[in-house]
């Protein structure tokens, strides 16, 4: 129903202000009397005090016929501007000023009796009490603990007294020991004198070996290129020997016609002489020709039997023009291939050499690691044998204290029988126990001598195995060298001997593309020559025929007696050169297959002979490659040599060395005394350090157990109200379990969300107001403005603070607030009228002095039940209320103000 109605009050508005002009015209058709005044309409009487009709409609009708063209008739209504108050009204809700739920931070059993809720508790009120437990227990104990590291503390620095004692005589051994390193230093800088000769001798022999390995290299090349001599000389004789076959088959034949063109010479001219001879009987010519149609007929038979032979021929050359073909097609892919292992073998060869010199730089760093491992043995083996001799000195010194510790023992029980007795005073029997506590001390000073020797000779038969596991290490390390030298030589020789290898290759793969050139072009001449063959069998097979028309022409002219002994003259004497052609034709191919005969038969004798050169250039590079390693064997045979005897020297080197370390393995063992003791120091040190450490540890234990006793009490962290009950007595708490929850309500929060249009009139510290919903209003200040927007709503958060001295206003109460901001002017306007323009902004149409509409930008100062309140329009405005919509700036309207129609 409020849709119908909508629709038609839409309908009248929309009839009323844009169709008004029509309206009038319907109306005047249907009355035009009473508008325009015509017979059956009375007048007023003047006098009779009726007024008559009214006259303005007429006047509106009137102005309504005086339209402007163009413009709009529309609603409008004048404002003016008036002062607002200066509150932000919001709604919000309570909250409580501080909540904090207090947990333990402990585990055990409450002991203490539970507060309710609701209660008062003042800051520092006990909540919750947990029971100790052993608690005060641990605490006794860290209290022992700590006692009894005090306790070790004077221990401790008596010892690190005793070490420092013993510093200065090992620093006197030192002394002695590097007083006898000269001496050792001198045998070694002789024996080292001795190493330059047997290392010359080493180079200049290891210096022969390169040019031994350049000839073997070089006689080893050699032979690949006499094998593929070889091969290639071999591979041509069955080509000549199949060319020699070829042309012995074709001689026969060619003897052949020479003797059937032989035999038609004599027949020939007997045909001429038979002719000339004149013109016999006619029947004796006509037997004659008769008699030459079976000899035509027979040569007809005879030249088509030649037509196949040729034509067979024909069709084997064409077939050995693919093969060819292939042939060379397969050569000259075979030729990118072998080009393809040249540029591999060749890129092979710096990457081995790389290597070769790589492996030979390794070579003297893994030689001088062999040194310093064979250097480091003596050395070792020393100090091994200086500590097995400091077992029995300490042994001694064992010995000796465990005597004297009999002795002061035997005297202090002997000052105690006589002090007993009153013979002996107090000082002598101090005196006795003084000395029996100094025996048993050098018994422990001489047992830890003892585990130090011991602990000596462990590390230095360690050293002696680790030097002896690093000259096996460097030894290792030497052959490998050694083997990747070899590795990488024997690499290049491949690699090399890959170039050479794809050289040849190459060569092949050139000089098969020249002979599969060759045999193609000897293939076509096969072609043409059959062709020929085929062409002349044709000619010939024409011949035939033609000589039968001619017999059988004979035949029938042979009345005729001149004509016909003229044209067999004529016969004859074709017959004649036909024959001598055919003879001669004979005689060429018989001395050409005899010629190719010799050829073939001189390209067998020069493979044969390539043949034996090739095996004789094989044997040779054999030869050269057999000196060569011998050349290279004895060159190594040098070199061990020389090895040998710089072997020789080093061992005297050795030998040296061996002197200087156990020179300065003395040094390095009185050295290492003296560090004992300084470790010994050391040790006491850490000892004091490790009492006082100790003293730490069970002060923060002590600390630890206290801070736990501590924690058994949980105390109200604020004053406040109890929200909730705290932990029932015999309730077993762990860390994080809760206590209770304390509110604080005085003062009361009041929290509310201001829109962002709104948020810049509200300051921290502005007055404000809240409403209740049980009517009561309080008052307060601004105590928190938020700088960020809820991302949701897009609202600032604002925060009142309320005198709460009673209690009375509850956590989480719904409340309207109103804060206190500045005053502005604003027109109260009715929602219908705003409306928004082609960029999406709020605005409203207005209507200027001259009748056009105008667009003004609009702010929103407050929404009532009455109206909106905006801001941003001049004090006094003309606001377009009806038809806002269907007109924009500066079209001309002629505005109805509602404030006249009423």
């Amino acid at each position: 129903m409020s849709i119908l109605t909508a629709c038609i009050v839409a309908a009248v508005l929309y009839g009323v202000v844009l169709e008004r002009d029509r309206l009038i015209g319907f109306a005047r058709a249907v009355a035009p009397a009473a508008l325009a005044g015509e017979p059956g309409v009375t007048d007023p009487d003047p006098a009779s005090g009726d007024p008559g009709p009214d006259p303005a409609p007429l006047a509106e009708s009137a102005e309504d016929s005086a339209l402007p063209k163009g413009a709009v008739r529309v609603m409008a209504r004048r404002s003016t501007a008036q002062v607002v108050d200066s509150a932000v009204i919001l709604r919000g809700e309570t909250e409580a000023v501080r909540q904090v739920e207090v947990r333990a931070e402990t585990n055990g059993k409450i002991v203490s009796d539970p507060l309710r809720k609701g209660a008062m508790v003042e800051a520092g009120q006990l909540l919750c009490e947990i029971d100790p437990g052993t608690r005060d227990v641990s605490l006794q104990e860290a209290l022992a603990r700590l006692a009894e590291a005090n306790a070790r503390l004077p221990e401790a620095n008596a010892r690190l007294a005793e070490a420092k004692a013993q510093v200065p005589a090992a620093k006197a051994r030192i002394l002695e020991a590097e007083a006898a390193v000269p001496a050792a230093e001198a045998q070694l800088a002789e024996a080292r004198a001795g190493i330059p000769a047997a290392e010359a001798r080493l180079i200049e022999a290891k210096a022969r070996i390169p040019e031994s390995e350049a000839r073997l290299a070089e006689a080893k090349a050699k032979v690949p290129e006499a094998q593929a001599r070889l091969e290639e000389a071999l591979a041509r004789i069955p080509e000549a020997e199949a060319r020699i076959a070829e042309a012995e088959a074709k001689l026969p034949e060619s003897e052949a016609r020479l003797q059937e063109a032989l035999a038609r010479v004599p027949e020939a001219k007997a045909r001429l002489a038979e002719a000339e001879a004149g013109v016999p009987a006619a029947e004796a010519r006509l037997a004659e020709a008769r008699a030459r149609v079976p000899e035509s007929e027979a040569r007809l038979a005879e030249a088509k039997a030649k037509l196949p032979e040729a034509e067979a021929r024909l069709e084997e050359a064409l077939a050995r023009v693919p093969e060819a073909q292939a042939r060379l097609a397969e050569a000259k892919a075979r030729a990118p291939e072998a080009a393809a292992r040249l540029d591999e073998a060749q890129s092979r060869v710096p990457e081995a050499e790389a290597r070769l010199a790589e492996a030979k730089a390794q070579l003297p760093a893994s030689e001088a690691r062999l040194k310093e491992a064979l250097a480091q043995v003596p050395a070792a083996e020393a100090r091994l044998a200086e500590a097995e001799a400091q077992v029995p000195a300490s042994q001694a010194r064992l010995t000796e204290a465990r005597a004297r510790i009999n002795e002061a023992e035997i005297t202090l029980r002997a000052s105690e029988e006589l002090a007993r007795d009153g013979f002996a005073a107090q000082t002598r029997l101090a005196a006795s126990q003084a000395a029996f506590e100094s025996a048993k001390a050098q018994e422990q000073s001489a047992l830890a001598g003892l585990k130090t020797a011991a602990t000596a000779i462990e590390a230095a038969k360690s050293q002696l195995e680790g030097a002896r596991a690093g000259i096996d290490a460097a030894r290792g390390a030497v052959q490998t060298a050694i083997a990747a030298v070899r590795s990488a030589e024997s690499q290049i020789n491949n690699a090399k001997a890959g170039v050479q290898s794809a050289k040849t290759q190459i060569e092949n793969a050139k000089a098969g593309i020249q002979t599969a050139e060759a045999q193609i072009v000897n293939a076509r001449a096969g072609v043409q020559a059959a062709r020929s063959q085929v062409q002349t069998a044709k000619a010939g097979i024409k011949a035939a025929e033609s000589q039968i028309q001619n017999a059988l022409a004979g035949v029938k002219t042979a009345i005729s007696q001149l004509e016909t002994a003229r044209a067999d003259i004529q016969s004859a004497k074709s017959q004649i050169n036909n024959a001598a052609a055919g003879v001669q034709t004979a005689r060429g191919q018989i001395v050409s297959a005899k010629a190719q005969i010799q050829s073939a038969q001189t390209q067998i004798r020069n493979a044969e002979a390539g043949v034996t050169t090739a095996r004789s250039q094989i044997e040779t590079a054999k030869a050269g490659v057999q000196a060569a390693e011998s050349q290279i064997q004895n060159a190594l045979a040098g070199i061990q040599t020389a090895e040998s005897q710089l072997q020789g020297a080093k061992a005297a080197v050795s030998s040296a060395l061996s002197g200087v370390e156990g020179a300065k393995a003395a040094v390095i063992s009185a050295k290492s005394q003296l560090e004992g003791a300084e470790a010994g120091v050391q040790s006491a040190r850490t000892g004091g350090e490790s009492a006082l450490a100790a003293i730490q540890s069970a002060e923060a234990g002590v600390a630890a157990a206290r801070k736990e006793i501590e924690r058994l009490k949980i105390h109200a962290p604020f004053a406040g109200l109890l929200e909730t009950d705290t932990a029932e007595l015999g309730a077993l708490m762990q860390p994080g379990s809760a206590c209770a929850t304390v509110i604080q309500i005085n003062p009361m929060k009041f929290v509310g969300y201001v829109p962002e249009t709104t948020v810049a009139r509200v300051k921290t510290g502005a007055p404000a107001g809240a409403r209740l919903t049980n009517g009561r209003k309080v008052e307060g200040k601004v105590s928190f403005v938020s700088r960020s927007a809820d991302p949701t709503t897009r609202t600032f958060a604002v925060e009142l603070t309320v005198d709460n001295a009673d209690l009375s206003i509850r956590d989480g109460e719904t409340a309207e607030i109103a804060i206190e901001a500045e005053g502005a002017k604003a027109h109260l306007l009715a929602q219908s009228t705003l409306t928004l323009n082609d960029q999406g902004k709020l605005g409203v149409r207005t209507v200027t002095a001259d009748d056009s509409v105008q667009w003004m930008d609009i702010s929103i100062l407050r929404d009532t039940r009455e109206g909106v309140w905006i801001t941003g329009l001049p004090d006094e405005i003309n606001v377009i209320t009806v038809g806002q919509e269907y007109v924009t700036n500066g079209v001309r309207v002629v505005p109805s103000y509602e404030d006249v129609l009423q």
